[in-house]
């Protein structure tokens, strides 16, 4: 099992996108995934068409650790993709919750989640406090999407350098994401010097800014089954291959074949109801 937490110091860098995202398309192609909301807007608990729920990722933090592995376990929600289950957030996660900045990590291991999970996926709010250590301290890896900005860039030295100071024995930041890319001068430099300073760690897929990703959270819908032909969703189909190595070609069948389902399945719910009410059924006049 791997954790991965999706970081980032600034806000408004598409993380929550990012996270679920991922997530969907990795639980469509047939990976268990727990995604872990560590954001007191609770954003990914919406964008899963989950919502807030009881007991939650702040009840695991207040629990001590005789109780917090029971807790988690018990915060576990399904979402309505069968291989994609979500830990939820509430409004009053605030940073004191973790007082323990290892407690999470601690729980995560107790609990044993490798059995059941083969990926865990935590998406943060902005900033470096101590709900965004907890989870550098939980994870295996670090994913950072940004912004291709000035501010957004240079921040990114200092980022990591304080999470070095802060999180010694953490995970480490391993990919960086360039999001909301056009295919302006000005986003290709930023890029160059993002290559420049995290050599290998930038991936080759940008995300390219589609008004698809406002489209599918505003209708509760799911980017791979909805808008499977958009430049957005083929951009995480690239994305998801060159972080995940998996077949490309595997990849986008396999998610075709799911809409493909969907679909049907949606059609067969609208003939049942047609059939279902009074006088939607010819045979019987």
């Amino acid at each position: 099992m791997k954790i991965i937490s999706i970081l980032n110091h600034k806000g408004g860098v598409g993380k929550t996108t990012f996270t679920g995202s991922i997530a969907q398309a990795l639980a469509l192609t047939g990976s268990r995934v727990l995604a872990v909301d560590n954001d007191s807007q609770h954003n990914l608990s919406s964008l899963l068409n989950v919502g807030v729920k009881q007991p939650n990722i702040l009840d695991v933090y207040r629990a001590d650790i005789d109780n917090a592995p029971r807790l988690l376990l018990s915060s576990v929600v399904k979402t309505g993709l069968t291989n994609l289950h979500i830990v939820t957030s509430c409004g009053g996660l605030l940073d004191a919750a973790a007082g323990d900045v290892y407690h999470l990590k601690n729980v995560i291991d107790v609990c044993g989640l490798d059995r059941y999970y083969d990926f865990i996926l935590i998406d943060n709010a902005p900033g470096l406090d101590r709900l965004q250590m907890s989870a550098v301290n939980a994870c295996h890896e670090i994913f950072v999407p940004t912004e291709l900005r000035q501010f957004a860039v240079d921040g990114l030295v200092e980022m990591e350098r304080t999470l070095l100071e802060r999180c010694p024995r953490g995970g480490r930041i391993t990919k960086i994401i360039p999001n909301n890319y056009r295919k302006i001068r000005r986003h290709d430099t930023f890029i160059a010097a993002l290559n420049k300073m995290f050599a290998g760690r930038v991936t080759d897929t940008k995300i390219l800014t589609d008004a698809v990703f406002d489209e599918v959270v505003t209708e509760g819908k799911i980017l791979f089954l909805h808008r499977l032909y958009s430049k957005g969703a083929a951009c995480y189909v690239k994305l998801v291959h060159e972080l995940f190595m998996c077949d490309e070609e595997e990849l986008w069948d396999t998610l075709m074949n799911k809409r493909g389902e969907h679909i049907r399945d949606r059609a067969r719910d609208r003939y049942r109801k047609t059939k279902e009410k009074p006088g939607g059924n010819d045979d019987d006049k």
